[in-house]
């Protein structure tokens, strides 16, 4: 996390220290007074992160994020009421279970959920199916960690606990999955700066581990409070610098508008295969030990392995996806980069290119090769009559008669305003070719609703197999000079080599 996502470095440094002090106090002091303390410690954290997320709430921008943390907000305080109640509870000396205290530590988990979802999400069709496929994989792999662990011993739980109580502790462990799997979507899903929202998920997971931490301990009649309920301290500790975190910047996009789909970056997408991982190794491990899984744990394991196929399957054909949208944009910049923008013709960084290597065939395999330069007569009066639309359209017209007038491996650009420039290779007669291109421009072209002669003035210069080899610049500043050239004499005509053909 920046050093400047937090808005309050000093609260949350006090809070953080308040949390450690109390838990390592747990460790020190005697059975009853650590009991006490470790309370206390719960519900000042408790606390402190309800008014932390509280503050958020009130400065965050948009209504979903103000109501998703106003909501969190509330789940905290919910705790802090169950918190208190017990120790109310424990001063009268009594110790009930269940208690009204349990509604509001159930609370928790009633009000943190809808928080979590309501957080803006990236979109798109694929990120909503790749969702569902991290839903079903998280959910079912951390249903069977938990199964094999917490909820697993709550239902097998022989202590003599009372219905209500094994209830209870059942609600517990299937809260705390429906917590984790929230959390895990959260940071996947989520698009953006995530500071806050890393330590919100961080947070909840350790409410729910510390829950179903409970929940084993006390099906099994281990549970002694003390250093055991750390994880609640640490969750709420996790809440409260989440909430005294600065919220995002507001953007023009309204909050209810679906955002483009989330490039979250590594650490985060691969955030669902942490539960499955796990989930897996346990299952291996109690195979490996002489535990044989049962039916429903088979089924689920193949569930979370369908699933993640599933998943691994849309993450390589979004990757193909992208990398075609990256080859098409590549390519694009190519034609960009070498191509007149106005009338797709190669621009004067390409023809050099070609010219060049035109007469490097011309050198060694004493290949022909010849230029033409064209310049348009007229076309200043046509912008100065028309405007500059229409001359812009008569460039493209003029460059579709060019194209159509040569060879298919004869190069056509534009070299700038109405210049145009044409490079003819493997042999053919340069006179016969010029006057074609000249040609093909002497016909009138329609120009603001009418027919309209421009006409262009043309030079054009060739090099025969048994000339010497010259240089681009020198090839091309010949063909510049004949065109102008026929300019000089009245336009609409054809120099090479000083001869002039009308």
């Amino acid at each position: 996390m920046p050093r400047s996502a937090l808005a309050l470095p000093r609260a949350a440094a006090l809070v953080l220290t308040v949390c450690a002090a109390g838990v390592l106090a747990t460790t020190v002091l005697p059975p009853s007074a650590a009991a006490l303390v470790s309370d206390l410690t719960q519900a000042g954290a408790a606390a402190a992160a309800a008014a932390a997320t509280a503050r958020y709430a009130l400065r965050a921008r948009g209504r979903r994020l103000r109501v998703a943390w106003g909501l969190l907000s509330g789940a905290c305080l919910s705790w802090f009421a169950g918190q208190s109640w017990w120790l109310l509870l424990a001063a009268r000396g009594e110790a009930p279970f269940p208690s009204l205290a349990d509604v509001g530590f159930l609370g928790f988990c009633l009000l943190s959920v809808p928080a979590l979802a309501l957080h803006p999400a990236g979109g798109g069709r694929t990120g909503r199916w790749q969702r569902v496929l991290d839903a079903v994989m998280t959910s079912g792999a951390v249903g069977l960690v938990s199964w094999q662990t917490a909820l697993g011993a709550v239902l097998r739980d022989d202590t003599g606990h009372d219905v209500a109580a094994r209830l209870l502790l059942a609600a517990y462990p299937v809260s705390d999955v429906l917590l984790v799997v929230m959390a895990v979507l959260l940071i996947t899903r989520t698009p953006g700066n995530r500071s806050a929202l890393n330590l919100v998920a961080l947070g909840v997971t350790a409410l729910a581990v510390a829950d179903s931490a409970f929940a084993y301990l006390a099906a099994t009649s281990a549970y002694d409070g003390g250093t055991a309920d750390a994880g609640w301290t640490a969750g709420f500790a996790l809440l409260a610098v989440a909430g005294l975190c600065r919220p995002p910047r507001p953007t023009v996009q309204d909050d209810a508008t679906p955002r483009p789909a989330g490039r979250s970056g590594t650490a985060a997408s691969l955030l669902p295969y942490v539960p499955v991982t796990v989930a897996l190794t346990t299952d291996l491990g109690l195979t490996f030990t002489g535990g044989a899984p049962t039916p429903g744990e088979t089924v689920v394991v193949a569930v979370v392995m369908a699933a993640l196929m599933g998943r691994q399957y849309m993450t390589v054909r979004e990757n193909v996806r992208l990398a075609d949208d990256l080859a098409a944009r590549e390519a694009q910049l190519r034609h960009l980069a070498f191509h007149d923008s106005l009338t797709g013709l190669a621009n004067r960084a390409l023809f050099l290119d070609r010219l060049d290597h035109a007469l490097a065939l011309h050198a060694r395999d004493l290949r022909p090769v010849a230029v033409v330069f064209l310049d348009l007569d007229d076309f200043k009066e046509v912008n100065d009559t028309h405007g500059h639309a229409a001359g812009d359209d008569l460039l493209v017209q003029v460059a579709g008669r060019l194209t159509g007038a040569v060879r298919g491996g004869d190069t056509v650009a534009r070299l700038g305003g109405d210049e145009f420039a044409v490079l003819l290779e493997d042999g053919g007669d340069p006179q016969e070719a010029a006057g074609r291109l000249a040609g093909a421009v002497r016909e009138p072209f329609p120009v603001a609703g009418r027919l309209r002669a421009v006409g262009a003035s043309t030079g054009v210069v060739g090099l025969a197999p048994e000339d010497p080899p010259v240089g681009a610049d020198e090839l091309m500043a010949r063909a510049d000079a004949a065109m102008y050239a026929a300019k000089r004499g009245g336009g609409n005509r054809v120099v090479q080599d000083g001869a002039v053909t009308r």
